[in-house]
């Protein structure tokens, strides 16, 4: 028998890094990932960054106009979309347009909670949708079981977590700390010069670390949720204020891993890369300065051992999470690997035996946005660099 193809699309960098190391889980099947097009488009150094260490280290995935969609997707077994909502529902509108439907799988790239009515809504038309812990799968499932979804809730790893087991800490004199901030929170000015100022504090205070803010994207570039104001920006800010020297903290972007090694420590308010640092053994701070709630994306953490202030980021109490949390919440035992999981959708894909999506609510939505949505994925690209900045300035 020939192998199962998957095609997975992705429209921003961390959809396109979670793509491409989802599919670099399933070496036996048929790969392919493209992104579609649109203001969300990630550039050349975000995705050679998504793509590192991945089958497609070294190459730059096509980007796709929609007219090319479905020949894409023609021939696949399983369409992974791992895009944002309207990009996912229209992905699937196409291949559940396909004379041989494939199965239809999406997930969220990261830490999915609090779950949402809306994730769910835009994929609604999915066989199933993956979540990375027990705790994520409890709340879709019962968000889906109240809106009479139908879609299969699979509880899988996230795919760039390395550890079999529950990780064990590495103990290394510190050398680095490293922030990873978040789009959306804090999202306020004075909030975010505080924690800048307090990281700038500790580099002054400990010149032998070397104290870094690992961006997703610098200012003016295209990521998955819209930044008001990049952390960048705002250090030039503080410079040009004197509020800081400017030279206490240095700014890369790039691969999260490279930074994530021995001797190094993460403080986030509510980053995902908080559970790369914890994979990899480190110690990690989730400051809770700004309270701790669904709407902040950091009430997963309590109970984790790992909330903490800036006065402890000022002491270095970085902390290795609670071994209960840390079963529940994304390092579970994976008695099943994904790869097996979607092998019995794409068995049922390539015998005809899926169910029948009724496509009705779905067109309804996708014909509603359909103006908008073509603005955003078929402008001729000077036109979507204007978009990309309009968005940026919103």
């Amino acid at each position: 028998m020939e192998p199962f193809r998957i095609a997975a699309i992705a429209d921003s960098d961390s959809y396109l890094k979670f793509a491409c190391s989802t599919l670099e889980t399933m070496p036996g099947w048929d790969r392919s990932v493209a992104i579609l097009r649109s203001p969300l488009r990630p550039t050349v150094e975000q995705m050679s960054a998504a793509t590192a260490g991945t089958f497609l280290a070294g190459s730059l995935p096509p980007v796709l106009t929609p007219s090319a969609l479905t020949s894409t997707l023609a021939g696949a077994d399983v369409v992974l979309s791992a895009a944002t909502g309207p990009v996912t529902e229209e992905v699937f509108l196409a291949a559940s347009r396909l004379e041989h439907r494939p199965a239809l799988v999406s997930a969220l790239p990261g830490v999915a909670l609090p779950a949402t009515s809306r994730a769910l809504q835009y994929r609604a038309l999915g066989d199933a949708f993956i979540t990375h812990s027990h705790c994520e799968c409890r709340a879709f499932s019962a968000m889906a079981s109240a809106e009479g979804l139908e879609q299969t809730m699979l509880v899988s790893r996230l795919p760039f977590l390395n550890s079999a087991t529950i990780p064990e800490p590495v103990t290394s004199a510190l050398r680095s700390v490293v922030f990873a901030p978040q789009a959306k929170v804090p999202s306020g000015r004075e909030e975010r010069s505080l924690i800048l100022q307090r990281l700038a504090a500790l580099s002054r205070r400990h010149p032998e670390l070397d104290v870094v803010v690992k961006l997703r994207a610098w200012d003016g570039e295209p990521q998955t949720h819209l930044e008001q104001l990049p952390y960048d920006r705002i250090w030039a800010w503080l410079i040009s204020e004197g509020a800081v020297a400017g030279h206490e903290l240095s700014f890369r972007t790039g691969p999260m891993s490279q930074l994530l090694v021995p001797g190094t420590a993460l403080v986030t308010v509510s980053s995902t890369a908080a559970l790369e640092a914890v994979d990899a053994g480190l110690p990690v701070l989730v400051l809770e300065d700004f309270g701790v709630a669904d709407e902040l994306l950091n009430s997963v953490f309590t109970g984790s051992g790992l909330l903490g202030s800036l006065d402890d980021l000022g002491r270095c109490a970085f902390a290795h999470p609670a071994k209960p949390w840390l079963r529940e919440n994304y390092f579970h035992h994976q008695n099943v690997d994904l790869a097996q999981l979607l092998e019995s959708y794409a068995v049922r894909a390539r015998t005809g035996r899926l169910t029948a999506r009724n496509t009705s609510a779905a067109n309804a939505r996708y014909l509603q946005g359909r103006i908008r949505r073509r603005l955003r994925t078929a402008l001729p690209d000077p036109l979507l660099q204007v978009a990309r900045r309009i968005r940026s300035s919103a």
